[in-house]
């Protein structure tokens, strides 16, 4: 054959297999997925598997200019990565009875095709040819299946054996098959089955364990989290549709999040309650589910959702969304509403994290679990300070080393070792480069978790501080692309794009972070400072100043002091001027230096400059923007 099978398979089966993929619910909410799929699958079937590169997947399926480098945009190694990841969970659930598997063996992006190879529906079954047979009787079905077994690794085994003998789809009536209808092999058969229905689920729904790309099982970090099929209230069953659809849109906007892990569409609409699935399923673990109705009011429609905790049924939230509906509308009203939903919950500062964070108060430094940790990380990143810098750096060195697989861990300590050089806590003689020693640390998170946006938006961090602005944004852009709902990485791009003058690009986005996340960190307010600044809009540029709210932070002084030094208000210049030089009693002699480091564009320096020496900040008089190219 012209294409990678175990077996001679009919190109119409794999055709088939394929349409049964894309159209499942694991694919079906994604394009982007379904055209790699479906391009890798028929480029193979036509007998031009050699041209699946990386190059004429970006340019084909996702749109790349002709210039596209795939040795500097890893695009498609990353689709490639979530598009495994999707496959097989596909056929760990609803796929799992498929006679045909489609795969993606790692190191290259041409797809396998494999037969289950099950003894009770073998390939010529499988084509409709009762008369072949593997030659084996009914009988030594059991022994079959022990040899397959040892024959495999454990996963493999399973995977295979499940794929028939969970099938939710009528037997065939088969001679074969017939003969398998006798009592004692009947027993067997289905108490085997019913083992193998929880062995599936606790694969399917994999929320303890996650596996890394060498296969390597890692402990799951985050809480998990099920979404109950939408209730129609309306009593009107053309809205069973919308209902149906806005579960499968708040699961999918949920999961872009990688700080909550979500069951998939297909464990929600199979068991429908928690209950359900622990009786299928007793080993697996939910904290928190989250339930909604829809129903017309007039001409809106509205929806109810709330949020429970899953040991006890408490309610943690709750809220309506309600809007104008049209047919015409439907399908981005529902988007809209379902994101809306998701950002609510599981954004960075969420309710999931707040509750997370309330759960694990009190806890001493040393028995932080690493997913602690993090969330400790995250509550600096709100609101940095020299003493908590310290305890998050110690407890993440120690998730590391605890947890070598857990990338958010190696991440959020890059950003730790940045803050050694950015706003210089807690700086160690060890590490006499932070930023680089930060990079590498990123750059491994990366290669941990392709698909998470926070290792890129660690080495984008990185990139910026070692005056590389270019690859910070095109950092920050990749990120916003793997999650775009995200509130930092609006805010971090917004940041980028701002300094550097593109005003245009900028503000919006960080205007956008506060709308979706009103409880951002506050030190994104001095982009709104220097935007109000540089415009000569005092007023506005001082109401944002005040809402900061970071008194250690050496910058909330600098803004201060260059407004109050423009607008003549001297005594409250020289306080600002005071609490910079208690802070870092060296900076008016390397302020330059550090706004040029930040890439803050030549022209809003030169306007900062000039208010700060007005507050009577004693900066060095031998720079001029007119020296440096904007």
């Amino acid at each position: 054959m012209s294409y990678d099978t175990d077996e001679a398979i009919p190109p119409q089966v794999i055709q088939d297999a394929l349409q049964r993929v894309i159209g499942s619910h694991e694919f079906i909410n994604s394009e982007r997925k379904r055209r790699f799929l479906k391009f890798i699958v028929q480029k193979t079937l036509a007998g031009h598997a050699d041209q699946i590169k990386a190059y004429t997947i970006a340019v084909d399926v996702f749109g790349r200019d002709p210039s596209f480098d795939p040795g500097i945009d890893p695009v498609v190694r990353i689709e490639a990565g979530r598009l495994r990841r999707c496959l097989e969970h596909y056929y760990l659930t609803e796929g799992a009875a498929d006679p045909v598997r489609i795969t993606i063996p790692k190191g290259g992006y041409v797809p396998r095709f494999t037969t289950t190879k099950d003894p009770v529906l073998s390939g010529p079954q499988i084509l409709g040819n009762n008369d072949q047979t593997d030659g084996r009787q009914p009988g030594e079905i059991n022994l079959a299946r022990e040899n397959l077994a040892r024959e495999n690794s454990p996963r493999e085994a399973e995977d295979q054996a499940l794929a028939v003998t969970v099938s939710p789809h009528p037997p065939v009536t088969t001679p074969r098959l017939l003969s398998l209808r006798r009592p004692h092999l009947m027993t067997s058969i289905l108490s085997l089955a019913a083992v193998l229905v929880v062995a599936l689920m606790g694969a399917a729904v994999y929320l303890q364990t996650r596996t890394s790309e060498e296969g390597r099982t890692i402990t799951q970090q985050t809480p998990s989290l099920m979404v109950l099929p939408f209730e129609n209230d309306g009593g009107d069953p053309a809205q069973d549709i919308f209902a149906k659809g806005i579960t499968e849109e708040v699961i999918g906007g949920l999961i872009r999040f990688k700080n909550v892990l979500v069951f998939g569409a297909g464990t929600s609409f199979r068991y429908r309650t928690e209950p359900a699935l622990r009786d299928a399923v007793p080993d697996v673990h939910v904290d928190y589910v989250l339930k909604g109705s829809i129903s017309r009011v007039g001409s809106q429609i509205q929806i109810n959702v709330a949020l429970l905790q899953a040991a006890d049924n408490q309610y943690l939230w709750s809220d309506r969304f309600r809007r104008e509906f049209t047919p015409g509308n439907m399908i981005d009203l529902r988007h809209d509403m379902a994101m809306q939903v998701a950002r609510v919950l599981a954004q960075p500062h969420g309710v999931i994290y707040n509750k997370e964070v309330l759960n694990s108060a009190g806890l001493p430094p040393e028995s932080l679990s690493s997913y602690e940790c993090m969330l400790r990380a995250r509550d600096y990143w709100r609101l940095p300070g020299v003493d908590l810098h310290g305890r998050i750096r110690t407890c993440l060195e120690r998730a590391i080393q605890s947890d070598p697989q857990y990338a958010d861990a190696w991440a959020a300590l890059a950003m730790i070792y940045i803050d050694e050089a950015r706003v210089g806590f807690n700086p160690n003689t060890a590490r006499p480069d932070p930023l680089d020693t930060a990079l590498k640390l990123a750059n491994h998170a990366r290669e941990l978790a392709p698909d998470n946006p926070l290792p890129l938006q660690a080495a984008g961090l990185a990139h910026w501080l070692r005056r590389e602005p270019l690859l910070s944004i095109d950092a920050y852009e990749r990120a916003h692309a793997l999650n775009p709902n995200d509130s930092e990485i609006l805010g971090d791009l917004g940041r980028s794009y701002s300094l550097i003058g593109n005003w245009d690009k900028g503000i919006p986005l960080i205007r956008e972070a506060y709308e979706r996340n009103p409880a951002q960190p506050g030190w994104y307010r001095l982009i709104l400072v220097l935007f109000h600044y540089i415009h000569g809009r005092y007023d506005e540029a001082l109401a944002e100043a005040q809402r900061i709210g970071m008194p250690d932070l050496v910058y909330t002084h600098v803004v201060l002091a260059m407004i109050y030094g423009q607008t003549g208000q001297n005594a409250a210049a020289r306080h600002e001027v005071d609490e910079i030089l208690r802070i870092d009693p060296g900076f008016a002699d390397k302020a330059v230096s550090d706004f040029e480091r930040r890439n803050i564009h030549p022209a809003i320096i030169a306007k900062i400059t000039d208010g700060l020496r007005k507050a009577g900040l004693a900066i060095p008089s031998n720079w001029n923007s007119s020296d440096r190219k904007g």
